[in-house]
């Protein structure tokens, strides 16, 4: 069998020994933290404290833990936030720990479920792990901030930086993964027996089948959605027409492509017979008619149509997340997602595609201000970044908790119509450790 070198060298119990003295350390650090307000020190140690007390609860025994090298690494962020010279100082070093942190969620996905994922979606997970973490630390720090009347984090550009930072780490830290831990059996990883371990504890079957489409549970007949929907198609071609009229190429550009996007549902039923019910089309619809009047004129005149619209935005990015997951698990024998943890990487997955496009707009930003063209994408502050953030996960946690069940069928639909397409197909390496999946459990003795 497989040995990573903290089993090799110092055994199950001498490895939680020195993994609980680093867990202490980081309370230590965080208990001075709380004292001293430092609230992304605090923030840091509470993550620490959380993600290192997951395997124990889950096999309970306290000789369950991580490789002794991961809480070891987590805590040497905090340390050297201590000595740093400046609070920007801090910050960065913090939010790249964030990488250290995904990776030893992904153990622990790794060790405790039957989470299986192939090599470049096991790098893309850990990487998206990282970009949430930090969204999250940014979210807390950006209230605090505005209950009590501090500037821990003083601006747009510093917050985007902490949020590169955090995502460069978790790239890193997922090729680490991919490289290296993938390797080592579930036993090795959380250094006591897994055994016997009821695999349900996380993967208790969802009851996403079954439901009744959207369209039967809008409170309105299906004539009355398809007439809204034309409603709203004919407001767009309205829009249209005003940009043609201003001569805004802008508006004519944003708001045709909205257009096209909602007949999208309709060829895709047409051509290859997915099942989107009116409801669906009626939803896809509303986002694309409520964004289109944003940006022809609400946008600039009302910051809550802004705070409307993007939780709307987002359940659609969540739905799209949880199609593809379903679709790759379906047809990738390297792929698998229990049910019951799809809520959970659809809040993921949106809470990361926000944070990504919002470095993409950050980007564009630099663009801009180096040579001064006018980009499409543009960010417009602190608050408004942190309120983008604050919506996605709002959109992402409706899809996660309310929105699956009337996917179902058009994403089993979408997995059949795929069945043979040859990017899908899985070609098996012969590198065996390459073929290792997530679930270390299939590992090769």
């Amino acid at each position: 069998m497989s040995r990573t070198p903290t089993r090799a060298f110092h055994g199950e119990r001498t490895n939680a020994v020195l993994s609980w003295l680093a867990v202490a350390l980081a309370l230590v650090v965080g208990a001075w933290a709380l004292f001293e307000g430092f609230v992304h020190e605090l923030l840091f140690a509470a993550t620490v404290v959380s993600i290192a007390l997951v395997p124990a609860i889950a096999l309970e025994s306290t000789r369950a833990a991580l490789p002794w090298e991961l809480p070891a690494a987590a805590v040497v962020p905090l340390l050297a936030a201590l000595v740093a010279p400046d609070l920007w100082s801090r910050q960065v070093v913090l939010y790249a720990g964030a990488g250290v942190l995904a990776l030893a969620l992904t153990l622990e996905c790794h060790a405790l479920t039957e989470v299986r994922l192939e090599r470049w979606l096991a790098v893309t997970f850990v990487t998206m792990l990282a970009a949430a973490i930090a969204a999250t630390w940014a979210t807390l720090t950006w209230v605090q901030d505005i209950v009590a009347g501090t500037d821990v984090i003083a601006s747009n550009t510093e917050v985007m930086w902490l949020l590169i930072a955090a995502t460069a780490a978790g790239l890193f830290a997922g090729v680490c993964f991919d490289q290296y831990y993938r390797r080592f059996p579930g036993e090795e990883l959380v250094s006591a027996p897994v055994d016997g371990v009821n695999e349900n504890l996380f993967a208790i079957r969802a009851d996403i089948d079954g439901a009744p489409p959207l369209e039967k549970r809008l409170p309105l007949t299906g004539e009355t959605q398809r007439w809204l929907v034309d409603g709203m198609r004919a407001g767009l071609v309205a829009m249209i027409a005003y940009g043609l009229l201003a001569f805004d190429t802008g508006i004519v550009t944003n708001v045709g492509a909205m257009l096209a996007v909602t007949f999208v549902p309709t060829l895709l039923r047409r051509r290859y017979g997915l099942p989107f019910d009116t409801g669906l089309v009626c939803w896809i619809t509303l986002v694309v008619f409520l964004h289109a009047l944003g940006s022809v004129y609400v946008y600039e005149r009302s910051f809550w149509w802004h705070n409307v619209t993007h939780p709307l935005s987002a359940t659609l990015v969540g739905a799209v997340g949880y199609v593809v997951i379903r679709t790759l698990d379906e047809h990738r024998d390297d792929v698998h997602l229990p049910p019951a943890l799809l809520p959970g990487f659809v809040v993921l997955f949106v809470i990361a595609a926000g944070v990504f496009w919002e470095i993409g707009e950050f980007g564009q930003d630099l663009v801009a201000d180096a040579t001064g063209l006018q980009m499409p994408l543009a960010q417009h502050g602190l608050d408004d970044t942190m309120t983008d953030i604050v919506f996605n996960t709002v959109g992402g946690t409706i899809t996660a908790l309310w929105g699956l069940p009337y996917l179902t069928d058009v994403t089993d639909t979408i997995t059949d119509r795929l069945e043979g397409w040859r990017l899908l197909e899985h070609e098996p390496d012969t590198d065996s450790a390459d073929t290792d999946s997530i679930r270390g459990s299939e590992s090769p003795d």
